[in-house]
């Protein structure tokens, strides 16, 4: 996600924008099993982080989504940062 913050009347609001979503696993997965998570930000969505400003962010996050058979959800969101050399 690529989490856009502005700041205006002393607070800051965010919009959210979904970059790429993928699904790593289905059915039944051994206990045991690591599954990796690979993927490669599309250059158009994606910027390196801008968080110094005080007045206008530029933000990214993962959201880790995990939905059971029984439909309960489980979400955690990781902030990332991203950066060019």
């Amino acid at each position: 996600m690529r989490v856009e913050s502005i700041f205006i009347d002393g607070k800051f609001l965010k919009s959210a924008s979904e970059i790429q979503n993928i699904q790593i696993g289905d059915g039944d997965i051994n206990h045991q099993f690591i599954l990796p998570i690979y993927m490669i930000f599309p250059r158009v969505f994606a910027c390196p982080t801008i968080n110094s400003h005080t007045l206008y962010r530029i933000e990214f996050e993962i959201n880790l989504i995990i939905i059971f058979n029984d439909g309960f959800t489980i979400t955690e969101n990781f902030p990332i940062t991203i950066f060019r050399d």
